[in-house]
Formats: C-alpha cells, structure tokens, sequence
C-alpha cells in the first residue's frame, strides 16, 4: 500500500511538472488530452531522480503512459494495475496483469486488455514522433505485454549510474529512521572465533544494507566487563601481567590466561592442588600419573568429582603443551591463592562497586583484550561506532532506575529464601500472567505456551545478566527507533524475554526491539572449547586463507607472464583473503549452518568472492584496453554520455543484465535491508544472502556477455587495419560496461569488499 501510494504520489508529482517555460505555453495552448500527452512525453526523457529506485520511477512512467490513454474511458480510475518487469524478456519486456481491474468493473479482462492493446498501439503507430516509452504492446489473455524505447531506457540508466556513482542504488525509503545495530559483544577476555566472526559479518553487511536504504545506523558492542569469567581473567592478569612479557597477540594471550585459570579453579573444586599438578608436569608423565591416581583415590568414588579431576588433569596437560612458557609463570602465583572461585569473586565485587583499584585491574586487562579484537575487525573492516560497558549501567544507576520501575510491575515476583519448595529463589518476571492478560498470540506463530518466567534478581538481591540486558535495551531505545540485535540461535528464547519485558514495563517498546539469529558454523574438524583455549581463530583463519590466495594467484601470475608489485601483490591478497572470507559467512542464509570449507570459499571459478572480483576486473580490463587503444590512436576518444547513441546496444544479453540487475540493484537492497516490521514474537525477514546472490548470478550473465561467444566490444588489430565502422557500438559499450562495473562495484561495498582493478 505505501509503494503504491508514492508511486501514485510521484506519478501526480510528474505529471503536473512541466520542465520549461517553452513546454508551459505549448500545453497552455493545447487541449486537455494534449497536455496530458504532452506531460508524458516530457516525463519520458527526464533524468531519473537521484536517491530514488530507478525501476520503481521506470515503471511509473510507463504506468502514467497508459494512464493517460486511458483517462478518457476511466476518468475516476484511482487502481491501475501495477508494471512489472516481464519474466520472459523474449516475449516482453513489462507486463500488467488486469484480471483484478477488470473484476472491479464486472468486465471480461480478455476482452478488455484486446481492446487496450489495439488502441494503444493505434495511437503510437499514429504519431510515433510523440510516442513516449512504450513502443509497442500485445493483449496475452488478461496480460497486457509491453515493449519499449530500448534506447531510451539504456540511455536514462546509464545517466543515473553515471550520475549516482558509489551512491546507485540507495534510497531513502526508511526516511532517517534511527536504528542501532548490536553486533559482536564478544566476552573481553579471549580473541575472535569463527562462530563470533559470523555474528561480526552479519551485523557489518545489515548496517551496510540498512545505510543504503536510508536509515541512520550506528553499529554498537556491548562489553560484557562483569561476570565470573571476567573476574577470573582479570585475576589472573594482575598477578601475570608485570612479570612476563606478552609474546603472542594480546588477545590470544588473555584468551590463553582465561583458559589456565579456569582449569586452575576447577582443578580446586574437585579437591586438587593447582601447584601440585604443575609440580608434577615438571617431573614427568609417571608423577602425573602418580598424582591423578591419588586425587582419584581421595574422590571416594565421588562420580561428579572423578569425572572433574580425569577431565581437569587432561586439559591442564593439552594446555600445558600450548602455553608452558605462560604457565610456569602465572603457577608460582596462583597456586599461592587458596580459593580462585572467592578471591575472583571479591575482585568483581570491588569492580562493580567501583572501587579505584579494582577498576585498574579490569580495565586494563578489558581493554588490552578489546585492542587486539579490534584489529581483527580491522583486519576485515568492520568499525564499531560506540563500546557500551556493562558496568557502567550500575555505576550510572540506570540498574537501580529501571528496577525501581519493575518492583511496582503487577508482575513482579520479589526474591526469596524460602519458596514453596523450601529452596531461595530470585525475583522473576511472571510472563506468562503478562502474555495471557494481554491477550498476546501463543502457539504457532505467537508465543509459546506455558511461557517461562524472565529471573532478574539472584536470592541475594544481585541483578543476573538478563536483568542488565534490559536496561542496556531501554539505553539503545533511549537513542533510537528500532533496535536490531544480532544474536545465534541458541540465544533466540533469552532475547525474545528481554523484548517482552520491555514490553510490559513500557507498552511503547513494542516492536522497538528485534533480534536476527543465525545458525553455528560447522568445523569439518576437531571442535572449538574456550576451556582448553582452543577455537578456531579469526585472525589464524584469515592467515590460512591468505596462504591459500597468494599461491593461487601467484600461479596466474606467473602463467599469464604478468608482473605485480609486491606491496600491490599484498594489498590484493589481504582484499581477496578478507572478501573469501566475508562471501562464505554471508553467501547462505543467516539459519543455515555453514560447514566451513577453505577451499571451496578461495576457488576462483565457483560461486565466491574471488570469483566475482574476478569477474568484475575483466570489466575494468575491457575500459583498460579501450583507453589503451585510444592513447595508441586507434580509437578516438570516449565522448560523454550525452552524445552516445545509444541504439547501438542492441544485442539482447546486455538488455537482459540491464533489466535483470542494473535496474532492480535498489529493489534488491530494500528487500533484503528494509523489511517489514512484524507483529512481535514474529521477526523481520532480512536477506544478508541477497547481495551474493545478486553479484553472483550477475557476474555469470557477464562472462556470457563479453566471453568467446558473447558482443565483440572492442575491435581487433586487424579489423581496424581493414576499417572498422563500429565506433558508435564501441563508445556505447564501453559505458554500459563502466555502469555494469558500478553496480558490481557498490555491491561489493555492501559486503564490505573494496572493488579491485586489477586481479
């Protein structure tokens, strides 16, 4: 409904603006019919408006052409058929399909689309010199098929891209809409993994997307600073950090110093000494044979204990052989601290109490962790534009704020120590009272059933993070319109909690929060474990990657005989590595689970990102070559658009790329950027595949195009020694081609891939 009533809007707004003081006293003097024909003729060739979607203004113009031929017989007509483009370009090239007009009117759609069809095309064949888009039309049934001005469509296309630049194919049809993105938020204590990395991609593409279809997007990260593996990391920092240097990347090293102190902390939960086990690694694999035997005796067949310590003993081992240089350091320390769990704990409190001490300690060690994360979102060009600390919703008192509300919540159930069941309890909030007394959906495509209660508060009084992640949702509501968070499957019930209880401490958050889940990446071996300080690593990802590109590409190199420098040879690896990468985590949709596989993502003929940058220099080489010839005098120089005929283009594979991908590039965008608010539990459909879908089947259709078998673009050396009359075809071609590379170009962008010239 709103697209058709801007395109009633635009078509009104056209229709009543003649473009010249000449054009005015011309209409003035013609009669009714003729001014509206004379409207139309004008609107025909008028650039297309910048910011709008091409398509949408194409089709309104050739709309407006029937409308005009039509006023006569439907004066009061307020519900024209829409244009669409043809799906079969061989027998049309738009289409409109009455059947729905002509029920309105209890008339036969055959027999009426027939008698539009004669008409209309009597009256082009009558004055074909005032003859506007359409060139011709045929009545298929109830399908009124359209064929037009080729010429002129190329030539109105190619203005807008030339015209538009980096910018074709954004709009503005979000209006300014505020909306903040929540993406990574990665604990601050270990580096990125691939499955974080997915979350990264995603979050990076939506802004990209949303950005272009007119929204004010900020991309932001929640830094989870509290929490007991925080607090254990920080420890553990503290009594490391000034004794041995860091000698692999900051992240890693945290990451690596969480791991050990973990398993420090659960080796003294089952009833082991830390120092001992590293006493004994140092002697040998028989005293840690020794030891694991007497810790297993002294479980007095304690199952959960057993377990623990034949777990515990093996991961201190794995990591021991990983990390001995780190670890030899931080035991000397750590087996002096007689319960990690409580002095751990302690620090966090002082943390959260802001004491100055405490917030040295974590500050650091969050921050060092977050330096390294960031030059891994560097490395792939994802830049967030706001850190927001989880600890400073307390220091702020917005924790204290936004729980002075919910306690006066007839939904609100305050914290025990004492339940019916004679266990504490935490405070809670009853949602499922709230979803019945509101009436809101349950079951299939509502709500579930039986819903389970939102738990705020820990028996002692102490906010869980579920409670912190709805103050920090009315922050981000605070300085938005709509909130997007991204968020993996498994996180999909916590999120659509948090939402609800927005909603019932503030009826107005409804459908202000949504969140866009994703599925895990599969690794085709071994599995990731943050405990053993294993994952697999976005940064080691991204240096198998590149080893892969560089000797790939440097065979190509070397069997086509062509010389690159080696600071030119580097930046385009990096470029094509980071664009694999991107394209393999954004090419499926976001539910669908990825089995990661390198070297299907880094091969240069199927469906991935090499493939296409590919693709898109042999564009760029074709300009080259032209610009070459005309610096050899072969060729005179490429005049401007304006000047270029543009009947030239006249082999049906570039009109099909036209209409199937240069015209629709900003329908494409707005689907998959701009969707369509549902009524909540139900979520937005946004298409982060769509653009590798998009640049994927359109850079096929091009090798097509200028292949062996496609438009010769460019004469050969002989056919200009014998004479080449195709000049006019060639200067034609060549910006077709320049508006081709573009669209690619700016799709590239969305993914977050810089566009290559050479390759």
């Amino acid at each position: 409904d709103i697209a058709r009533a801007r395109r009633s809007r635009a078509r009104d707004r056209k229709l009543s603006r003649p473009t010249s003081t000449r054009e005015q006293k011309l209409i003035h003097e013609r009669s009714p019919s003729a001014h509206r024909e004379a409207l139309v003729v004008v609107m025909t060739d008028a650039p297309f408006t910048p910011g709008e979607d091409v398509l949408l203004e194409l089709t309104n113009r050739i709309q407006a052409e029937i409308a005009s031929f039509l006023r006569d017989k439907e004066p009061d007509a307020t519900d024209l058929p829409e244009v669409t483009r043809s799906k079969d370009l061989g027998k049309a090239d738009f289409t409109v399909q009455w059947s729905r007009f002509c029920a309105a009117r209890k008339a036969n759609p055959v027999a009426y689309v027939a008698e539009l069809a004669t008409g209309l095309q009597a009256k082009i064949a009558a004055d074909p010199s005032s003859a506007g888009l359409i060139t011709r039309c045929e009545g298929v049934g109830p399908y009124l098929n359209l064929f037009v001005d080729r010429a002129r469509v190329f030539k109105l296309t190619m203005d807008a891209v030339a015209a538009s630049g980096e910018t074709y194919g954004h709009t503005n049809a979000a209006g300014g809409k505020r909306c903040i993105i929540e993406h990574t938020s990665s604990n601050p204590n270990a580096p990125l993994h691939i499955g974080n990395l997915r979350n990264v991609i995603i979050g990076a593409h939506l802004a990209k997307l949303q950005a272009a279809c007119g929204y004010d997007v900020k991309q932001a990260f929640y830094v989870n600073d509290l929490g007991a593996q925080i607090g254990l990391t920080a420890l553990a920092y503290s009594r490391v950090y000034d004794k041995i240097k860091p000698y692999m990347k900051i992240d890693h090293w945290i990451g690596a110093m969480y791991a050990v102190m973990n398993t420090c902390q659960e080796l003294q939960t089952v009833g082991v000494d830390p120092g001992a086990v590293e006493d004994a690694c140092k002697e040998g694999k028989d005293a840690v044979a020794k030891l694991m035997e007497a810790s297993l005796a002294s479980a007095g067949g304690d199952e959960k204990k057993t377990k623990g310590i034949a777990e515990y003993f093996d991961i201190y081992q794995d990591l021991r052989e990983r990390f001995e240089k780190m670890m030899v350091v931080m035991l000397e320390d750590v087996r002096k601290i007689e319960n990690i769990k409580v002095e751990a704990g302690k620090l966090n409190l002082a943390y959260e109490r802001q004491e100055e001490w405490a917030i040295k300690i974590f500050r650091k060690m969050v921050c060092d962790c977050l330096t390294g994360v960031q030059t891994t979102l560097s490395t792939y060009g994802v830049q967030h534009d706001q850190f927001d600390y989880e600890s400073e919703l307390g220091w702020e008192g917005s924790n204290d704020k936004v729980l002075a509300i919910m306690r006066n919540s007839d939904y609100f159930v305050p914290q025990t120590q004492k339940n019916d069941k004679g266990v504490p309890q935490g405070a809670y909030l009853d949602m499922s009272s709230f979803i019945a007394d509101q009436g809101l959906k349950t079951g299939k495509g509502g709500y579930q059933k039986e819903y389970p209660p939102l738990y705020v508060l820990r028996p002692d009084g102490s906010t869980l993070y579920t409670y912190r992640d709805i103050v920090y949702s009315f922050k981000k509501a605070s300085r938005s319109d709509l909130i997007l968070n991204i968020i993996c499957s498994e996180q999909e019930l916590a999120q659509q909690k948090v939402s609800l209880g927005m909603m019932m401490m503030n009826p107005e958050m409804k459908g202000r929060q949504y969140h866009l889940s994703y599925d895990l990446v599969k690794l085709t071996t071994g599995k990731m474990s943050g405990r053993r300080g294993r994952y697999l690593l976005a940064d080691d990802l991204y240096d198998e990657l590149k080893t892969v590109i560089t000797e790939k590409m440097r065979k190509k190199y070397e069997d086509k005989g062509e010389v690159m420098s080696a600071e030119e040879f580097d930046a385009v690896t990096h470029e094509v590595s980071t664009a694999a990468m991107k394209y393999a985590l954004l090419s499926v949709s976001c539910l669908t689970q990825i089995n990661f596989d390198i070297a299907k993502i880094t091969d240069f003929e199927d469906a991935s990102a090499p493939f296409i940058l590919y693709n898109s220099t042999r564009v760029a080489s074709v300009v080259r070559k032209f610009e070459a010839k005309v610096s050899e005098g072969k060729l005179p120089e490429l005049p401007p658009l304006a000047e270029v005929d543009a009947s030239k283009l006249d082999d049906d594979k570039e009109w099909l790329i036209l209409m199937e991908y240069v015209l629709p590039f900003a329908s494409m965008i707005r689907e998959a950027g701009h969707a369509k608010l549902p009524e909540p539990p139900q979520l937005p459909q946004y298409g982060c595949h769509k653009v590798c879908d998009f640049l994927n089947t359109m850079v096929r259709q091009l090798s097509g195009y200028y292949g062996p078998q496609g438009v010769r673009i460019l004469p050969t050396d002989s056919q200009l020694e014998t004479g080449w009359d195709g000049v006019a075809a060639t200067h034609a071609r060549v910006h077709l081609c320049k508006a081709f590379k573009q669209v690619i170009d700016n799709g590239l962008r969305l993914l977050m891939i810089e566009p290559l010239e050479r390759m």
